[in-house]
């Protein structure tokens, strides 16, 4: 007599989903000398990776005029509020972070991570580094702030 078997096996990647809970958003500058804030911006991040995922956040650059992209402005973010299930065990990684275009650096980045299978949401601000005002260009800066979730 003989026999043999054969081993059926399902693979199942882990399931990572990041959405962005505030539409896009604009607003009319006082021109004033204060920063103008975007608050209550708010993500949600899911994941099933048994060693949890990161999430990043980062600006394409700083805040640039649409018609005159060398005028510009600095960006800041700052995550303002982390809430995820106990499970997911869900940190601060790097809270805010400022661009600095007059040195190059048209990034700012911002990350937090989980240390195991969560959700969260996450909430950020995004300010405009007015400056001078005496310098701001009539018209309108932008800039796009993208999130990323990695399996860690």
């Amino acid at each position: 007599q003989a026999s043999d078997h054969t081993v059926y096996t399902v693979h199942v990647s882990p399931f990572m989903q990041l959405d962005a809970l505030t539409a896009d958003r604009s607003v009319t500058h006082p021109l004033t000398a204060g920063n103008i804030s975007f608050t209550n911006n708010r993500w949600l991040a899911k994941t099933s990776s048994g060693t949890g995922s990161t999430v990043r956040f980062s600006t394409n650059h700083a805040f640039q005029h649409v018609s005159s992209p060398s005028s510009q402005r600095d960006a800041r973010l700052t995550l303002t509020s982390l809430s995820g299930n106990s499970s997911g065990r869900w940190q601060y990684d790097v809270i805010s972070d400022v661009t600095n275009y007059a040195a190059g650096d048209g990034t700012a980045t911002v990350q937090v991570s989980s240390k195991a299978p969560g959700t969260a949401i996450i909430t950020m601000q995004v300010d405009f580094l007015t400056g001078t005002v005496a310098t701001l260009r009539q018209g309108q800066y932008q800039l796009t702030v993208t999130g990323t979730i990695s399996e860690n």
